[in-house]
């Protein structure tokens, strides 16, 4: 059973998994930049910035400006900052039909 934090249930997703993942923290690391250059760069607050560049990339809500922010600072489109990456294979659409 999944808990009821607010935090958890805002990144959820498909049964409770989150789907899109930031990629804000492997390109930090592979540029050497910090969640406090990153804070500054894309003038974001600071624990915005660290939250953004967490681990695992997940996240709960991301607003237009703060996207355009990151895209700005990176020089990187936004399909490069996210990843779709389902913990389970999609149903076929036929079994959707069916169902």
């Amino acid at each position: 059973m999944m808990a009821r934090d607010p935090r958890l249930l805002a990144a959820a997703s498909v049964e409770g998994f989150p789907m899109v993942r930031l990629q804000i923290y492997h390109i930090m690391k592979a540029r050497g930049i910090s969640a406090y250059a990153l804070s500054r760069g894309a003038k974001l607050s600071y624990p915005s910035a660290y939250r953004l560049s967490r681990i695992g990339g997940v996240f709960g809500r991301l607003h237009s400006e703060t996207l355009d922010a990151l895209c700005l600072f990176f020089k990187l489109q936004p399909g490069r900052l996210i990843r779709w990456t389902p913990d389970k294979p999609l149903p076929k659409e036929s079994a959707r039909k069916a169902a």
